[in-house]
């Protein structure tokens, strides 16, 4: 009975041997299909495809956000804030604006034509004017005061030619004279302790003085002798707080004494550096170009290129290196301008008052749409003008301090 029940079991494990044979061989088949479907997919498929790889999905590109344009310094119309000083005389000559004050020459409160005997000083703050009772005339008119913190200079002319070249000290209250003249009307720049004028000594001659207020000496800087040129009349020098500019004729210093070195114009820059480099640059314009009352600021040198009339165009000239730039125009038919901070004022030839700023080259209006002016000074950052609207008013002084 034992045998028989052990051969079963041992014919039943064959009977399932054989059953699993097929199920096997079918997953062997499996096994070897997909082997297979792998071999296509990983070997196959990429040696036809040259073995390269999917693209990558590429990353969006953000556009870059654009660089606003710089507003320009200037605006159309800059008008608003320009306000009449409330100065109660009824002539008022030669205003110049210096902080927060402002001189002029003048006569009696109440005369509209009176004699230019005396120097007051309006204050744009107590809004008040005082008249200067050291300040005494000695000729005719006292003309053209400039004035500072320690001093006024100003000239006292007599009706027809000559006069005296002037200073009053602030703090001792005292006048002197710095230097007579014979001819014309010298235009005095005033910085710091220091005055400069050209000055008419004799027949086609002109010297250029700079005169130390402190200790009281005078320097000839350069002298002109008949200059005869074509491309300059002998203007007014100028003088900023850091240099003195002016026009002579090209390579005066190479040629003798007493003779005309060109007519081309070369302008001169002086830097006023106590105890350092003083040596000046001498800069041709450019051939054929007519020299003017040429002014100096920081790195920018402005002038007319006519002898002040309506046809002269005002130019400019950037400092570039150790040079300035050929002339560029500011614009044309300039009557006068002045020089501040960072900018020059003029009166156009429809009588209105514009600036220009050096840094971006905008313009603007500052007198209001509709009137007439005519620029008296500029300094810093207050402009000051004449408003001519009504002639009968001419007095009527504008102020506006600009950006």
């Amino acid at each position: 009975m034992r045998l028989k029940r052990g051969r079963r079991i041992r014919s039943a494990f064959r009977s399932g041997a054989s059953n699993l044979a097929p199920i096997l061989k079918i997953a062997g088949l499996v096994a070897a299909v997909a082997g297979l479907v792998l071999l296509v997919i990983f070997v196959i498929v990429p040696l036809f495809d040259g073995g390269s790889k999917p693209e990558p999905t590429p990353t969006p590109t953000v556009a870059p956000t654009p660089t606003p344009s710089p507003t320009p310094i200037a605006k159309p119309d800059m008008s608003d804030g320009a306000e009449e000083l409330p100065i109660n005389y009824n002539s008022i000559n030669d205003p110049y604006v210096y902080g927060r004050e402002v001189v002029f020459s003048t006569g009696a409160p109440g005369e509209s034509a009176p004699t230019l005997d005396r120097i007051a000083i309006y204050n744009m703050d107590t809004k008040t004017t005082e008249e200067v009772a050291e300040i005494k005339l000695t000729n005719a008119h006292l003309f053209e005061p400039r004035i500072n913190e320690k001093y006024i200079v100003y000239l006292d002319c007599k009706n027809e030619n000559g006069g005296s070249v002037c200073a009053y000290n602030r703090e001792t209250k005292e006048t002197f004279v710095m230097r007579e003249y014979l001819y014309g009307k010298p235009k005095v720049s005033l910085a710091g302790n220091l005055a400069l004028w050209m000055q008419q000594t004799g027949g086609g001659t002109d010297k250029l003085y700079l005169y130390n207020l402190d200790t009281r000496e005078t320097t000839v800087i350069e002298e002109l002798v008949d200059p005869n040129s074509i491309r300059f009349s002998p203007s007014a020098a100028y003088m900023s707080e850091d240099a003195i500019i002016f026009v002579e004729p090209k390579d005066e210093t190479k040629v003798p004494a007493n003779s005309s070195a060109s007519t081309e114009a070369e302008l001169r820059i002086i830097p006023l550096k106590e105890g350092g480099d003083r040596q000046s640059v001498l800069f041709l314009p450019g051939p054929d170009t007519y020299v003017y009352d040429p002014m100096i600021e920081g790195d920018n040198i402005v002038f007319l290129n006519g002898p002040r009339d309506l046809a002269s165009n005002l130019m400019l000239c950037a400092r570039t290196g150790d040079t300035y730039s050929q002339p560029v125009l500011i614009a044309e038919g300039v009557l006068n301008y002045c020089m501040g901070d960072g900018f020059v004022a003029y009166t156009s030839k429809d009588s209105t008052i514009m600036i220009y700023y050096f840094k971006d080259g905008s313009t603007g209006r500052l007198s209001k749409d509709g009137t007439k002016g005519v620029l008296a000074s500029a300094n810093g950052k207050d402009v000051v003008w004449y408003d001519v609207t009504d002639i009968e008013s001419a007095s009527v002084i504008i102020h506006l301090q600009v950006p």
